[in-house]
């Protein structure tokens, strides 16, 4: 049975969760991140056609999240790939990944 690497996680989460979820491992690991970059790499996916997106936040760690949008109705689904994280940062990112595939997050007023 082959084994994943510590830190490796998948799941689905809404596509307008993807820039909460993104923005806030760049916070938990002291990253900046740039949102175009991010926006136009997953817009070129395609999880049908087995057509990836690779984002890495150089923060510390490294983290390094893998995108394939679905072509679903209104609701575009992320598949989402977290690679060289330790502990501490593995459960909040486990945790995070949960709440965006649950719920719809809204930007806070002001």
């Amino acid at each position: 049975m082959h084994a994943e690497p510590r830190g490796t996680m998948h799941g689905w989460i809404r596509r307008a969760n993807l820039l909460p979820f993104v923005e806030t491992i760049a916070d938990l690991i002291g990253s900046e991140l740039n949102d175009g970059a991010l926006t136009a790499g997953v817009e070129g996916s395609d999880a049908d056609d087995d057509s990836w997106c690779t984002f890495v936040l150089d923060g510390q760690p490294r983290v390094e999240m893998r995108f394939a949008r679905t072509r679903t109705d209104d609701t575009v689904l992320v598949d989402v790939e977290l690679d060289g994280i330790g502990e501490p940062l593995e459960i909040r990112a486990a945790l995070l990944l949960d709440v965006c595939s649950r719920y719809r997050l809204t930007a806070e007023a002001g």
